[in-house]
């Protein structure tokens, strides 16, 4: 799939290969027939993101997405990311990144991305990338495979309300006997370290319906 905002990629360069297009991911997006993009870099790629998130959307509704790998240095990374944290918790998602090593927390959040370190730059294939991208290659794929191997068995503790308790180091003792007692009364219970990520991804549990009950363990 093309997602660049410069040159365009064409199905030539792809041979043997399912593509699709930029004018298809933009399309979805903006209307048939509205395939420009801004020529400032900045917007180009906030708007090639949205595309890329209503693209994936639809895919994943109809039933034809199981999963999502993509490919960039710093702006690619910036544009594709937004796009994978919109798909539900669970879906598969990895980006093979430049900038996979450091500060990732703009482009993870409190999402379950993963950031696959490209090691050397996005330039070709070399005798590095080739064991890079095929090792990222074999990582989505048993995702994937996971995933359609899972039993059709419902799961007990779907049925169960879902309570969410955030806890520090010292309120571990208070919080782990919570834990215990709610789920002898069959509640099943999800622990967050009350500091960074860990709050913000409870909140967008409890914002995505998967914790009915949102408990707080600081002191």
């Amino acid at each position: 799939m093309d997602v660049s905002t410069t040159k365009k990629v064409t199905s030539q360069d792809f041979k043997g290969t399912t593509f699709i297009s930029r004018d298809a991911v933009l399309s979805c997006h903006l209307g048939v027939d509205q395939h420009e993009l801004p020529s400032d870099r900045g917007e180009a790629i906030t708007l090639m993101s949205e595309a890329l998130q209503s693209f994936l959307k639809r895919r994943y509704e109809s039933g034809t997405l199981l999963g999502a790998v993509g490919l960039g240095g710093s702006g690619g990374t910036a544009l594709i990311a937004p796009a994978l944290r919109s798909l539900p918790l669970g879906v598969p998602k990895l980006i093979v990144s430049t900038v996979a090593s450091g500060q990732t927390a703009p482009y993870v959040g409190t999402s379950d991305l993963v950031l696959f370190p490209s090691v050397v730059d996005i330039c070709g294939i070399n005798s590095v990338s080739r064991v890079i991208l095929s090792n990222a290659a074999a990582a989505v794929a048993g995702m994937v495979h996971g995933i359609l191997m899972e039993s059709n068995e419902s799961d007990e503790t779907a049925t169960k309300p879902t309570i969410g308790i955030t806890m520090f180091g010292v309120t571990t003792t208070c919080v782990n006997m919570v834990k215990e007692r709610l789920s002898k009364e069959g509640y099943e219970t999800l622990v967050f370290h009350a500091t960074g990520v860990g709050g913000k991804a409870m909140e967008e549990l409890v914002k995505g319906g998967f914790i009915q009950v949102p408990l707080s363990g600081k002191l």
